[in-house]
């Protein structure tokens, strides 16, 4: 087995799908792409892009215009730049990335929406506070009363966040003077907390609004940077999220500006379709109606496969109820993995494409299912890494349900176990702990898991002395305006921070930042914390509000606990953990969660299976079960099958060569829906 050999009339066969391409490119019908795992869909979007660049790169340079590539994440970003090479006419990028851009120039128009979700936000909150059982006692208050507290409260807020996470007695001590008027609202101090956040929150807003009324300083515009998972509104900073939502509003309202975008961006190409958020749809949509309205068609590619759709907000096989009127073209060939691979997951998919290899070299791969117990999981994989003859030149890939295990083998179980003990990841959200702390994709990372990222980063880039000062800044303006005794003093500043544990290095980071009167390197504290009073306390505070969001008076004990647990972890595990994020691991043997091995592929595979996913504890077995009366199900069991199908067949088609996998549940009420799919079921271990 090689994988090399194409025979002509396979090579005609997959040309005639990019011809199907071209030929839309050249009448501006906007396509969707569908190619199976392995299809070599970024090679089509790739040689697309190519096409263009071939056959309109006068009139584009002539009429100052580019094409978008539009990818799902920084990784396929940098591939498709590595693979197309250089030019000048494709403005390749993520999709947030690109939003930003498209509108970021809009100052006024932006500023008028975040003046609306303001005021939205503004109306939840009062909503909230008016209606809410914890509430109670203040609505109960005269308005006079009310606004007196409110100002007492402001006038007071830093000994509110000194106090927040102390024992209710000690923060009836520390406010019993000043809320002397007021002791009936110290009587349940868990929802004192919850009020006086929400008035800081509306007063943080209303003030913001005001501010912008004023034309003050820095509230003339929104600002959007990518390394923070979460809105700031009333400092103008938007999230991910809300950069989209921003995107879709401005898009819509303004014909203008779906004008200019028309003209000076007349092809799209759109990467992983499948993942991308339905508000990116439908402004592509928008875009696509409004050019066939004024005669200025455009061409928009979307590029993936619907069967590969494992996150909860990808539009998935909903596209075309978004956008309409696209053509469909299939690609079949798979240039990927060996026969007996492919022979697998077409059987997962079972749909509309049933893929081929396009080599006539592919056989000797081998697929093998077994059944054991949690107990043979050790010992299977060890099976292999002999049997392979397993290297750091030829590692062998682990896929793994359960996030403790991906964590415990990657070296970082002490963070996982911390995280997994807080409220907001703890029992029915457990399943986001697998999004929100090993993703691969930055901007699904959780709010706190973002911050310690960046910070590992910054403490990984100025441990190594080969990092470029340009990878510390804000942004690209910022080193160009510092001489060389101001970069050389900002370098040894960042070198004066350290420490053996994270909260060590906080603290560093902390004190220098507030003994110096460096500028510069306070710009780069602050933008790589993203929150205001950069202290030990305030990002404790900052841990604790976003991971324990509704704290109760029983709790704040094992809340300050918790957080000092993760503080406490050594900076050491805090960097496997970034690697692993990164995906810069260097083992032998690598484990992966199922959602981490999206766009990736890997010679030799090993699948750890059983019935529970998260906290769900039947899934795959709900799978398997129901894999022969699919069309008997409810609309919403077919759904959660689809999604079961979905992770099933990404984490299979991984494979090049060798696919191996072991159930570690019982599986004899559901053996005939395995062998329809992996044949023989062969036992491991004590089923042996």
């Amino acid at each position: 087995m090689s994988l090399s050999k194409i025979s002509p009339s396979n090579r005609k066969a997959e040309f005639g799908s990019l011809e199907n391409i071209y030929d839309c490119i050249d009448t501006r019908e906007s396509i969707l792409f569908n190619s199976g795992a392995g299809a070599g869909k970024t090679y089509a979007l790739i040689e697309s892009l190519k096409y263009v660049i071939r056959n309109y790169d006068k009139p584009l340079k002539k009429h100052n215009r580019n094409i978008i590539c539009i990818t799902y994440t920084n990784v396929a970003t940098n591939e498709v730049k590595e693979r197309l090479g250089n030019t000048d006419l494709v403005l390749i990028s993520t999709i947030h990335e690109r939003i930003w851009t498209l509108i970021k120039d809009y100052r006024r128009e932006l500023v008028q929406i975040h003046k609306e979700k303001l005021i939205e936000e503004i109306s939840s909150l009062e909503r909230i506070v008016g209606n809410g059982k914890e509430y109670e006692l203040y609505r109960k208050l005269e308005d006079k009363e009310k606004q007196h507290f409110t100002e007492i409260m402001i006038e007071n807020r830093e000994l509110f966040y000194q106090n927040i996470n102390v024992k209710a007695a000690d923060f009836r001590l520390a406010f019993q003077k000043l809320l002397n008027d007021f002791s009936n609202l110290l009587s349940n101090i868990s929802n004192f907390r919850k009020t006086v956040s929400a008035i800081y929150k509306i007063d943080n807003y209303n003030k913001c609004l005001e501010n912008i009324k004023l034309k003050k300083p820095k509230y003339n515009k929104v600002e959007y940077n990518s390394i923070y998972n979460s809105d700031q509104l009333h400092r103008m900073r938007i999230s991910h999220d809300t950069l989209l939502d921003y995107g879709l509003k401005i898009i819509d309202k303004y014909d203008l500006l779906k004008q200019i975008i028309i003209d000076k961006y007349p092809f799209i190409f759109i990467d992983e379709y499948q993942d991308t958020n339905e508000k990116v749809v439908l402004i592509m949509n928008k875009l696509d109606k409004y050019s066939k309205k004024i005669g200025r068609n455009i061409f928009i590619g979307y590029f993936g496969d619907s069967a590969q759709n494992i996150y909860d907000e990808g539009v998935g096989n909903k596209i075309l109820e978004i956008h309409s009127d696209l053509k469909e073209i299939n690609k079949e060939f798979n240039r990927r993995s060996t026969k007996e691979v492919i022979e697998v997951i077409n059987k997962i998919r079972n749909d509309n494409i049933v893929q081929v290899s396009i080599y006539d070299d592919c056989d000797g791969g081998s697929v093998k299912f077994y059944k054991g117990s949690s107990e043979n999981v050790r010992d299977f994989i060890d099976k292999y890494v002999l049997e392979w003859q397993v290297s750091l030149k030829n590692p062998l890939h682990c896929l793994v349900l359960t996030n403790k295990i991906v964590a415990e083998y990657s070296g970082f179980i002490n963070i996982y176990d911390v995280f997994a003990s807080t409220d907001i990841y703890k029992g029915f959200n457990y399943s986001q702990l697998n999004t929100e702390l090993l993703s691969k994709d930055l901007s699904k990372l959780g709010e706190v898991p973002r911050l310690l990222f960046n910070i590992v980063k910054l403490y990984n880039d100025v441990s190594k002395d080969t990092t470029p000062v340009i990878q510390l800044s804000p942004n690209e303006y910022f080193l160009n305006e510092m001489n060389f005794l101001e970069l050389k003093k900002l370098i040894r500043l960042l070198k004066e921070c350290k420490g053996s544990t994270l909260g060590e290095y906080i603290k560093s980071i902390a004190t220098v930042y507030n003994k110096t009167n460096d500028n510069n390197f306070k710009k780069i504290i602050e933008w790589t914390f993203g929150i205001e009073n950069i202290s030990p306390e305030s990002i404790r505070n900052f841990i604790i509000e976003k991971l324990f969001p509704n704290l109760l008076e029983d709790d704040i004990e094992h809340a300050n606990t918790t957080s000092q647990k993760l503080l406490d972890i050594k900076i050491d595990e805090f960097e496997l953990w970034y690697k692993f994020i990164l995906d810069k691991e260097e083992k032998k043997e690598i484990y992966h969660t199922y959602h981490g091995t999206k766009g990736r592929e890997f010679e030799n595979v090993v699948i750890i299976l059983e019935n529970a996913f998260g906290r769900n504890k039947n899934y795959f077995n709900f799978f398997f079960d129901n894999l022969n009366n699919f069309d008997t199900l409810e609309l919403k069991d077919k759904q959660t099958f689809e999604k079961i199908k979905n992770l099933l067949y990404v984490s299979c088609s991984r494979a090049i060569k060798n696919l191996r996998i072991l159930y570690i549940d019982d599986i004899s009420n559901f053996e005939s829906g395995i062998k329809g799919i992996f044949g023989e079921i062969y036992s491991f271990g004590n089923n042996s």
